[in-house]
């Protein structure tokens, strides 16, 4: 515990997007800063945030390092049949490419995978769901992410809580000729979508059980579609790996859900890929939760971006 500002050492931020200029954890300085406000474009709503706290910090704790950890980093090794929209490249040359957020928890869930494996991270193919409000998932192989959902902004790929994940994006083009405001649509896709916008409950999972329970068709319909379109999101990322070793669930709900678990795993099944129901009931941490003879192992792995962050500033500062 910290009882005195002049015990910190080193400040680490959650920096949500660092495009194609950073690659990995960066001790801020001015032109960093100047990035990360550029960069605000293609994250409106996280980018001007995080650049706050690092201001704040500056102000509170000037003769103290600063360290900007990147969600999009893990995933800017992407090969470009992966990171590359199929729409004219004039726009990959503009920036506008699949970055993936998450980065900091997916690298951290494929390193604690690994231990807990007791394998070499370089010797797996791993599947990571982070699942929470925001769901995203990660394809990687020799401890390097080669695909994943969320694409030019955290939007794109699963249904999340109120955000939709991917949609047609003829609808997007209907809905502005019909006059709907810009302003109103990124409203509906990210804050009123997802499985807030089809149950008309909430976008919050447990909520969405507990409606469930008492018989509410549109909450089970949220639940059938989640599961549906995280089924179709993991098989792209098997397909992409060309076999797994290990799938991970990390984030509030995949943590917490039992039955998301269940569900999305049984739809693998027909690969051997199979769960200890047992295991799987119990509030277990960073454990193996697969069945003895599944052909792959099932992990939940507790979230530590914090930790995670910690350790990056600790590389950085020692180096």
């Amino acid at each position: 515990m910290i009882e005195k500002l002049d015990e910190i050492d080193v400040v680490g931020h959650r920096v949500v997007h660092g495009g194609q200029e950073y690659r990995e954890a960066t001790v801020v300085t001015p032109q960093v800063k100047k990035v990360i406000s550029r960069l605000s474009t293609f994250a409106p709503v996280h980018n001007p945030v995080n650049l706050e706290g690092i201001t704040a910090i500056e102000q509170l704790l000037p003769s103290v390092p600063q360290v900007a950890v990147f969600d999009t980093a893990f995933h800017s090794q992407l090969p470009l049949s992966a990171a590359v929209y199929p729409i004219p490249y004039e726009y990959y040359e503009q920036g506008i490419r699949r970055y993936g957020f998450h980065g900091i928890n997916h690298q951290y869930c494929a390193a604690r995978a690994a231990q807990l494996l007791q394998q070499d991270l370089k010797s797996l193919r791993l599947i990571t769901c982070h699942l929470g409000n925001g769901c995203s998932l990660a394809a990687i192989q020799e401890g390097t992410s080669i695909d994943t959902t969320m694409g030019f902004t955290p939007l794109e790929g699963l249904m999340m809580g109120s955000r939709s994940g991917s949609v047609d994006p003829g609808i997007i083009v209907h809905l502005l000729r019909q006059g709907i405001e810009v302003d109103k649509l990124d409203e509906i896709l990210n804050r009123a979508s997802g499985l807030k916008g089809v149950s008309g409950v909430s976008g919050d999972m447990r909520q969405i059980m507990s409606e469930i329970a008492q018989g509410n068709a549109r909450a089970q319909l949220a639940f059938d579609i989640y599961i549906h379109r995280l089924r179709s999101h993991i098989g792209s990322m098997l397909a992409t790996l060309g076999g797994l070793d290990a799938l991970v669930f990390t984030g509030g709900v995949g943590e917490n859900q039992p039955p998301i678990r269940a569900a999305a795993c049984a739809g693998f099944e027909f690969i051997g890929l199979k769960l200890d129901p047992d295991k799987n009931s119990q509030p277990l941490l960073d454990q193996d939760i697969a069945a003895a003879d599944s052909t792959a192992r099932v992990l939940v792995i507790q979230a530590q971006e914090d930790w995670a962050i910690a350790t990056e500033c600790w590389k950085l500062i020692n180096a």
